[in-house]
């Protein structure tokens, strides 16, 4: 049996050999030639007629599965393939559904980089990039439906995997496209402009003479000026990007992406020899890069003053106290926490784009890719810069410093380790890239592995499940970078952990880790010294197996099975030779010491010697099981036992199973004896299932020997106990508990048909005695269970004879094991994974004896049961009073038992039911139908309907296949009777027509292999397959699980083979009867029958099309039913619909849509609520599905010829395969008649789509005539409508009637919602349908035009700049633009409304309008839709319909989120407006918006106005401008001034909103009028009206906020005045002027470059990391500054010299002080929440030490609170690099010169917080050191509180990162407490303590010493490093001096004893005994009866 050759080679593309696993697949010649030839052509004729779906669709499945079965693809079909794919996707008015579907399988085909590359492809980058913008980011008045969006995230994932495809000038048009789209204005469109960076941005190096370029790309070759860019030249803008945005965790998790591909992709880049780059990167960028890890991971630091000088370290979160770090409101964290969350909400759909991966992998990412050794330096930069980073976040690490970080940190670890054993895997592959100077080294694995090493051991304890689960991989993933440093010290602690009887966690937590780790450990190649630790280790894992502790069983079971999987239990000790073997080395394996490393052969000697424990540790194993089994809970049948339980049982099985298939000869017996004892000794009611799956497992090893001993016990038992009337007595309901007296009888049962299961051949020994008690059981057994376990004797003896399947699963190939000589050394082989590609399983194949048997086993006891139950249907049908009804039902119970479970026993048999020939030659009823014509191609079509898959009858000359098929015929056509029967006449017998479903189920839908068995098995697989996968291990796993894999490969043929099957007659009268059966009277048959038709109806082509029809009818009004019976039928009818998978067709198929909406809106009839509750259920997820069909995709001419030429290159890809087989090729392709006939079916097929949709719109209208609905229906129904409304269909007259004369003043406010909605859609289908003048396509691509609107290139911009006369010239066009803004539209203007435009750099083109004069003719309104367009100029004519409307719109809303400004109600507003100008509407709006306004008191009559003032504002957009000019003058100006004068407090967040509406995206010269009413009301500082003041700047705020950068001009003048006013004395409005101060402040750096070269120029030359503005260019600015400061400094003196002169009223001069200072504060706090930096660096330096100034005023408390939050602020922000230095000085400087203590001690923990955060920014010398030396000083502060925050700040400072200080310090504080003597002190007379003179200061320096060494031993918590020792002992001789002194060294004691009890036993050998001795007393605790 030679494998073929097409098999090979199919097989060498992937990493295990499938097809030749499998015990057929030398007969698997043609099949992958063939079948993708077929699916080639197919695809093609879909395509090329344009039948996407059902078409294409099936043909997609049909690949898909090609793919699962792991055939290969030829380079080039994947790559033409992809490529149609592509094209479909991105083709505009493709079905959403398809696009998903088409987008899912291009990436599956892209996605793997060996198989498909650059040079086979190139895909364009715009077509996705329109087809994202045209679906995610519509117009404000395009729907967009919620499916689409789900469908919509293929897309993204598809531009992540195509982006590599893209051609070699894609980078510079990618970022000519977005970079002038970024703006810090708005969250949301900074983060989409960076989202489609990210997304398609080529990361890797194109070099364009590699590969074809696109047609596009070729001829823009020819001129000189293509660029092609690579991230070296964008790098340092997308760093520049990074740093003008901030406080958003999307935006940092983004770029990191972008980093960690770039770094990843571009390790063979070529390197400058520039000492500061690291591969593409500057040491700087890596560094800001690690600044923004410590934001990213959010880590809570810095001393709060409410500590009293804090327990807490500047980088010890929650301290030494464990809680103190717990309330959050006050501790400052490194990140953004709630507020960046916020700042995130407001991308809204912008979050769209963001790419799926995980921001700490990301991070991980980047560091291991830029770890590149440099030519002259042994150090690693970012190796360093890493092990700086673990150092300072060490502490966060330590279980007893828990909290959410905690799961962070550990996460990042494990990436970090992940990342490095995968590139350092890639790199010793043969096809690695990467210079070998480049590459990892032994050292540099040695380095990494020691710098992760000790936060791993000291995590892997953690306090959950979560962080110790990330731990433990991160063990995984470094004992196979370097085994020798982790497992000695990891066994260190694993050991007592498993001798512990008291910490449990501790025992649990380490059995994961040995189970996770066992592979690598026991592994004899990659570590020698581990295999001796195999045996202590099994024996100390036994205790573990528990009945009280299932996790921990669970654990110790999981340790056992991975341990052992790879590992022959076998004695070897009697074995070999032992001259090797000596006692005193042997010691060493008891010796403390383990990191002593022994020879190889020293090694194996001592493996081979622990083997001999074997033999007890299995026995001990047996009876732990044993022991569980005794002790299970009472199994009961009504409360179904706990998962924990049924978890608990699995496990042990598996267990069982692993650990049987690897025992010995001799060890099997030992363990045969042992469960056959257990099993005829005793029986467990409790443990019956357990028992029996034990025995399975131990017999499928050897089933000859199990059998011999099985087989005749249980016979034997079970004669006996049916003898004795066991069994007899009837019992029914699959609920029944079973008789306790029926217990021995399920035991032998159940163990006999769980050995049998996997006997094969061994059945034929034994077949009398097993016939003969199987005839037995089915005559005497009449209980539930009884009767249920016959059946499954049955059912597994015919699996056992028929199916195919492995009979080992061993370590080892059956070669291996039979060989005595390598057995005899199997130790050496311990941990060899198996090889996949060269398996040799054995499997289990029929023979033709097992073949007879089985159809014997089907005619003794399949044939009678039918027999009986024909003679029982037929008997009863004559006469019904024979047998008591319970008798019967159990009668039928039990032959429907045996039949179900021997059809399901059988599966196997045959491949089919000898359906083909029902294949109907012209199906193409449905939407799995692919429509051919005549029959020739009909049965090419059909030949792959089936795959090869090892069935018992495969021959079809023989005659036992016709018997087979004839049985199962047989079988079908009872079912159909026994339905007919049932249903008729005797509906009530509920348990027999459940068992009837269940076998109609199994029926139709088992064949070849049962759901639950699969997926038991795949879920198996990938949960063993999860702990022993690593990365880049090309499928090296242990044998078990690969033989585990071919068998999935098996089954999953046969599954295949039993998904979309053609339907027999047969097939159809059973869909039938289950659907009856789902509509039946009886709740709980109709639930069983439901879940079993929508299963059923999945297997079958086309099946739906006999149901839908059915479901649907029944939904419709009944008279003649009983009206019970027919509510019963509904509601099984509308449960029915609740099935996705029945749901589909009335989703997709226009055969069905229309009347299935019909038939939900007219469902009103029936009452019920529960009736009601379900339709609204499924109309609800109707609306979710719902999706817009397409009527026509644009394959657009341009690349409609490149289409076709894909669409060839596909067809030729595959004619190589053709050629070397006989496969037929399609014959319709070439002849060119049939195809136009095909082509025009397709479009019959879409015109009557068409036709049902517009059918469907007008049967709904009908429908809402009717006054009687009830209005639940009429609001569904409308929904219907809006949902049907689309451009490509004009809209009606009877629509545009019913939308907004019915709906739209409908007395129901949902009614209202869909009128306005709806409407405005109609009214923007009219103007689109206008502006496309009859051209469809446009449509479809949503490309219409408006004439207005145009395009002007950047330098047509700057030639009308350069012609004005000088004195009104520009340097720039930003400044251009902004002076042009503030002056009149004149007919000439060129008007940008995008506030985008132009602010960071200038697009190629700019996009504006011009306005509208009488020199430019508008289009007629589209002639389809004139009907529409004056239907609704007639109804918004109408006085009254205003009224109506306006007065509804003005009602209180009924909900309180809906009491806002409504933008959904001003656009309906702005588009009647904008499509009618006529003097009649105008003249109904005006009426209503006078009489609205005029009603100031109400606040609802208010929000109104607002509304429609903006639609009105907004509409006039493209009015004439005499008319708009007239329109403000005449009246809107004068009723706006005199409105917004009197706007209530309960208002002004309707008419803020109205501003921002008003001014959102428009150019500032088309709202000049609005801006200079709100300009008009000038800010008056001598006011009292509080509230008239701060409404005016609030409106101020909103027209900012709306016309951002646009409004600098004006911007200027106000920002003068605010400043001039800082000292306000009404807090509300000082409020406002700080934010108002932060939004001009914001507005004033416009940055604007004038092309985009231009800027990757500029940040090519900068720095690199940034280019934020942190000092003030202007010297306007300047001045302003200064004048604040001036102001606020000259304050601060008068109220200082008042206070000392203490003349007159202090208060009034200090409230100057205050008040100037709180409007600061508000600035500031505004300026330092928000995302944007420009405005705010630039200030904080000046502002720093003024704001420690006001924590000082102590007569207001409000302004001190204020100013703490300010500084918190200040310090957790990120700061650019050149800040720094200032910022340092700064703090030093406020620390030593400061006179007042407060100050100090409150810059301290700013000081903690600003150094964590820029750890990395700061150089050592210059600023580290200098910090260093200031905190030292201040030990000597004359203030105690200062000198102990001080300590607590020095402590962090030491711990964080300058660890190198340590001994300089300490000599220095040792010095200070040693060598100063305090002198004498003594009492007077009174006995008052007399103080010599030099005593204090001799106090103070001592006490520095104290404190100095005290913050050193706090320093290290959870450690004791060698020099502490002797510092405990310095300190504790110290206790006897003053008060302070010991209150500091008492407390540095007590916090050593609390961190240090958990690791007291190994801390304590840290310390000599005489140490101990001094510290005796100071270390135990006090007791308390001392």
């Amino acid at each position: 049996m030679s494998i073929p050759i097409s098999v090979l080679e199919d097989d060498k593309q992937h990493a295990m050999w499938y097809s030749q696993s499998l015990p057929y697949g030398h007969l698997l010649g043609d099949e992958t030639e063939a079948w993708l030839q077929d699916i080639v052509d197919h695809l093609v004729l879909s395509v090329k007629i344009r039948d996407f779906a059902p078409g294409a669709l099936s043909w997609m499945k049909q690949l898909t599965n090609y793919l699962d079965l792991k055939h290969a693809l030829p380079r080039t079909t994947r790559a033409n393939l992809a490529k149609v794919l592509f094209q479909l996707t991105v083709a505009p008015g493709m079905d959403y559904a398809l696009v998903e579907m088409w987008a899912n399988t291009c990436v599956r085909l892209l996605r793997k980089k060996k198989k498909i590359g650059p040079e086979d492809l190139v895909l364009p980058w715009r077509p996705l990039y329109d087809m994202i913008e045209r679906s995610v980011f519509p117009k404000a008045r395009q729907k967009i439906l919620i499916s689409e969006a789900k469908h919509l995230s293929a897309v993204i994932r598809l531009v992540e995997y195509s982006q590599r495809f893209f051609d070699a000038s894609a980078t510079s048009e990618i970022l000519d496209t977005f970079l002038p789209r970024f703006t810090t204005h708005s969250v949301h469109d900074a983060i989409v402009a960076q989202g489609y960076l990210v997304l398609f941005l080529p990361v890797t190096i194109t070099n364009p003479l590699q590969r074809p370029l696109s047609p596009s790309a070729s001829s823009h070759l020819s001129s000189t000026s293509m660029i092609y860019q690579s991230p070296k030249d964008y790098l340092p803008t997308i760093f520049s990007l990074w740093s003008m945005f901030t406080r958003s965790s999307a935006y940092d998790a983004q770029f990191m992406d972008l980093l960690a591909r770039i770094a990843e992709h571009n390790m063979d880049y070529p390197l400058d020899n520039n000492n500061d780059k690291i591969g593409l990167f500057t040491k700087e960028q890596i560094k800001t890069v690690f600044t923004t890890s410590i934001r990213m991971m959010n880590l809570p630091v810095g001393s709060r003053l409410s500590d009293g000088g804090g327990a807490r370290s500047s980088s010890d979160s929650a301290g030494s106290s464990g809680s103190s770090g717990r309330s959050s409101g006050t501790t400052t964290t490194t990140g953004y926490g709630h507020t960046g969350f916020k700042i995130d909400m407001k991308a809204g759909n912008g979050l769209f784009l963001r790419r799926k991966g995980e921001k700490y992998a990301s991070l991980a990412r980047f560091i291991i890719y830029t770890m590149i050794p440099e030519h002259n330096d042994k150090q690693v930069y970012t190796m360093t810069l890493l092990a700086d980073l673990i150092q300072a976040t060490e502490l966060y690490f330590h279980p007893s410093n828990h909290g959410t970080w905690s799961y962070v940190l550990t996460t990042f670890v494990r990436h970090l380790a992940y990342e490095f054993l995968k590139r350092w895997r890639y790199e010793h592959e043969e096809d690695c890239v990467i210079p070998q100077e480049r590459r990892l080294t032994r050292a540099l694995c040695r380095e990494f592995v020691l710098i992760l090493r000790p936060v791993t051991f000291l995590s892997m304890f953690g306090k959950d499940q979560f962080t110790v689960g990330a731990s433990q991989t991160t063990i995984k993933y470094l004992t196979w970078i370097e085994p020798s440093l982790i497992f000695p010290g990891l066994l260190e602690r694993i050991y007592p952990s498993l001798e512990t009887l008291t910490e449990s966690h501790r025992t649990t937590s380490a059995l994961s880790i040995l189970a996770d780790i066992s592979l690598p450990l026991f592994s004899r190649d990659h570590y020698p010294a581990g295999g001796k630790h195999l045996l202590p280790l099994l024996q100390l894992a036994i205790p573990g197996i528990d009945m009280n502790d299932p996790i921990k069983t669970i654990a110790s079971l999981m340790f056992i099975t991975s341990a052992l999987m790879t590992i022959p239990v076998m004695d070897l000790s009697s074995i070999g030779t032992t001259d090797y073997y000596d006692g005193d080395e042997a010691m060493m394996m008891d010796d403390d010491n383990m990191q002593v490393e022994l020879p190889k052969e020293l090694e194996d000697q001592l493996c081979r010697m622990t083997t001999s424990g074997f033999e007890e540790w299995l026995s001990k194993f047996l009876r732990r099981i044993f022991t569980i089994f005794e002790n299970m809970p009472q199994y009961d049948r009504k409360k179904q036992g706990g998962a924990m339980e049924a978890g608990l049982t699995q496990m042990i099985l598996h267990a069982c199973e692993t650990v049987f298939g690897q025992l010995s000869d001799s060890m099997y017996d030992i363990a045969l004896r042992s469960i056959v004892d257990f099993a005829s000794n005793q029986v467990l009611p409790n443990a019956v299932r357990a028992m029996g799956s034990l025995c399975e497992s131990i017999a499928s090893v050897n089933p000859k020997k199990a059998a011999r001993q099985f087989i005749p016990m249980c016979v034997a038992s079970i004669k006996i106990e049916l003898e004795n009337g066991a069994s007899s007595t009837m019992t029914n309901s699959a609920t029944s508990n079973p008789i306790q007296s029926d217990a021995t009888l399920h035991w032998y049962q159940h163990i006999l048909f769980s050995v049998i299961s996997d006997l094969g051949p061994e059945w034929l020994q034994y077949k009398d005695d097993l016939i003969n008690i199987g005839n037995d059981m089915i005559t005497h057994c009449r209980s539930r269970r009884g009767i249920m376990w016959t059946g499954k004797f049955l059912r597994f003896s015919l699996q056992s004879l028929l199916d195919t399947y492995p009979t080992e699963y061993r370590s080892l190939t059956p070669e291996e094991w039979d060989n005595k000589d390598i057995m005899d050394n199997s130790h050496l082989l311990w941990g060899k994974p198996g090889d996949p590609k060269n398996l040799q399983i054995k499997w289990h194949i029929p023979n033709e004896d097992e073949k007879n048997m089985a159809l014997d086993i089907l005619k003794r006891f399949l044939q009678p049961s039918m027999a009986r139950l024909r003679e029982i249907i037929s008997f009863n049908n004559k006469d019904n009073t024979t047998n008591s009804s319970h008798q019967v039902t159990n009668e039928f119970c039990r032959h429907l038992a045996i039949i179900r479970n021997c059809v399901i026993g059988s599966m196997t048999m045959i491949d089919n039911d000898g359906e083909t020939e029902y294949a109907k030659p012209c199906e193409n009823d449905d939407e799995d139908e692919v429509m051919i014509e005549d029959d020739g191609q009909l049965q090419k079509q059909r030949q792959h309907s089936s795959v090869l898959a090892g069935y018992a009858f495969m021959d079809k000359n023989d005659p036992r296949s016709e018997e087979a098929r004839a049985i199962r015929r047989d079988v079908g056509e009872l079912l159909h009777q026994l339905a007919e029967y049932f249903r008729t006449q005797r509906e009530d017998d509920v348990e027999s027509i459940k068992i009837l479903i269940k076998l109609i189920r199994t029926y139709l839908t088992e064949r070849g292999v049962e759901k639950t068995w699969l997926d038991r098995n795949k879920s198996g697989y990938n949960y063993s397959k999860n702990i022993s996968k690593t990365p880049i291990c090309h499928k090296r796993y242990p044998r078990h699980l690969l033989v585990h894999r071919a068998y999935i490969q098996h089954l999953q043929r046969l599954k295949l083979n039993a998904s979309n099957r053609i339907r027999a007659p047969i097939h159809d009268h059973l869909l039938k009867d289950l659907l009856e059966l789902s509509m039946s009277s009886y709740a709980e048959i109709r639930k069983v029958s439901q879940s079993a038709l929508s299963i059923a109806a999945r297997s079958f082509k086309g099946s739906k099309s006999i149901l839908m029809p059915i479901i649907l009818d029944t939904l419709r009004p009944k008279q003649e039913l009983d009206t019970l019976v027919y509510s019963n039928r509904m509601k099984g009818a509308l449960y029915l619909l609740t099935h996705k998978s029945i749901l589909m067709p009335c989703l997709r198929d226009w055969r069905f849509i229309p009347e299935f909406i019909l038939s939900i809106c007219n469902a009103q009839h029936e009452d019920k609520p529960s009736i009601q509750e379900l339709i609204r259920k499924i109309f609800l997820d109707y609306l979710s599905y719902f999706n817009q069909c397409s009527f026509r995709v644009i394959i657009s001419e341009t690349r409609n010829k490149g289409f076709d030429e894909d669409v060839e290159a596909l067809l030729k890809s595959t004619e190589i395969l053709g050629a070397t087989t006989n496969v037929n090729r399609l014959q319709v392709l070439n002849d060119q008649q049939q195809m136009e006939k095909l082509e025009h079916i397709v479009l019959n097929r879409n015109a009557k789509q068409r036709q049902a949709h517009e059918q469907l719109t007008k049967s709904l209208l009908v429908f809402l005539s009717n006054p009687r609905i009830h209005w639940r229906f009429a609001t569904m129904a409308s929904n219907f409508l809006e949902l049907l409304l689309r451009p490509e269909l004009a809209p009606t007259a009877d629509l545009a009637v019913y939308f907004a004369k019915t709906c739209t003043i409908s007395e129901l406010p949902a009614m209202r919602r869909i009128g306005i909605s709806a409407t405005t859609q109609l009214l923007l289908h009219i103007k689109q349908r206008t502006f496309a003048a009859g051209n469809e396509d446009l449509l479809i691509m949503k490309a219409t035009h408006h004439p207005l609107k145009t395009t002007r290139s950047v330098l047509s911009l700057l030639n009308e700049e350069k012609q004005r006369p000088s004195e009104t010239k520009h340097h720039s066009l930003a400044e251009m633009l902004l002076k042009d803004s503030s002056e009149q539209v004149v007919e000439t203007s060129f008007l940008i409304d995008n506030t985008i435009t132009g602010w960071y750099v200038w697009p190629k083109e700019v996009v504006g309008y011009v306005p509208y004069s009488d020199s430019i003719t508008l289009p007629s309104i589209d002639v389809a839709s004139v009907g529409a367009y004056d239907a609704f100029e007639g109804i918004f004519s109408s006085t009254d319909y205003w009224s109506k409307l306006m007065s509804y719109m003005s009602q209180e809303p009924s909900q309180k989120q809906d009491d806002r400004f409504n933008s959904a109600n001003a656009r309906f507003f702005a588009s009647i407006f904008q499509t009618y100008r006529g003097e009649d509407i105008l003249r109904c709006a005006k009426e209503q918006l006078t009489i609205l306004c005029q009603s100031v008191d109400q606040k609802n009559a208010q929000r109104a106005a607002t509304e429609l003032a903006a639609g009105l504002i907004r509409g006039t957009k493209h009015w004439p401008l005499a008319q708009t000019h007239h329109l403000w003058k005449e009246w809107l100006t004068p009723l706006l001034r005199t409105t917004l004068a009197n706007v209530t407090p309960d208002a002004h967040t309707y008419w803020s909103s109205f501003i921002r509406f008003c001014m959102a995206k428009r150019d500032p010269r088309r709202v000049k009028p609005l801006m200079d009413l709100l300009l008009e009301a000038q800010f008056d500082p001598q006011s009292d009206a509080a509230f008239a003041e701060a409404r005016k700047l609030l409106f101020i705020h909103a027209m900012v906020v709306g016309l951002k950068w646009r409004f600098k001009p004006w911007g200027n003048d106000l920002l003068g005045l605010y400043l001039n006013h800082l000292n306000h004395p009404y807090k509300q409005v000082r409020e406002v002027i700080g934010a108002n101060i932060n939004d001009i402040m914001q507005i004033q750096w416009i940055p604007s470059y004038s092309s985009v070269s231009s800027l990757l120029d500029y940040n090519a030359r900068s720095d690199g990391v940034g280019n934020v503005p942190y000092v003030l260019n202007q010297a306007e600015q300047q001045k302003q500054l200064e004048d604040i400061l001036a102001k606020l400094d000259s304050e601060l003196e008068t109220v200082k010299s008042a206070s000392e002169t203490a003349e007159g009223d202090t208060t009034i001069i200090s409230s100057h002080y205050t008040t100037t200072s709180k409007t600061i504060l508000c600035w500031s706090a505004e300026a330092l929440t928000h995302w944007q930096m420009a405005g705010t660096l630039a200030y904080i330096p000046s502002f720093l030490p003024r704001v420690f100034q006001m924590q000082e005023v102590n007569n207001d408390q409000n302004l001190q609170q204020m100013a703490t939050q300010v500084v918190t602020l200040m310090a957790q922000m990120t700061y650019p690099p050149q800040m720094i230095p200032g910022l340092v000085d700064q703090l030093i400087n406020t620390l030593i010169t400061s006179t007042s203590w407060h100050i100090r001690i409150r810059t301290l923990p700013v000081l903690q917080v600003f150094f964590f955060k820029h750890i990395f920014a700061m150089d050592l010398d210059q600023q580290v050191v200098r910090i260093m030396q200031a905190v030292g000083t201040l030990l000597l502060d004359s203030q105690i509180e200062v000198r102990t925050m001080a300590g607590v700040t020095l402590g962090g400072l030491v711990r964080c990162s300058q660890r190198g200080a340590i001994d300089s310090l300490r000599e220095r504080y040792t010095a200070l407490l040693e060598q100063t003597k305090l002198p004498k002190r003594h009492r007077n007379e009174r006995g008052k303590l007399i103080e010599p003179e030099g005593f204090r200061e001799a106090l103070l320096q001592k006490h520095a010493g104290v404190l100095g060494l005290s913050c050193l031993v706090n320093a290290f918590p959870y450690e004791v490093p060698e020099w502490m020792p002797s510092v405990l002992c310095q300190l504790a001789n110290c206790m006897s001096d003053p008060a302070e002194i010991q209150s500091t060294i008492r407390k540095t004691f007590s916090d050593f004893r609390r961190t240090h009890s958990d690791t007291w036993h190994e801390d304590v050998t840290k310390f000599s005994e005489d140490q101990l001795s001094v510290l005796s007393d100071m270390l135990i605790s006090p007791s308390y009866y001392a």
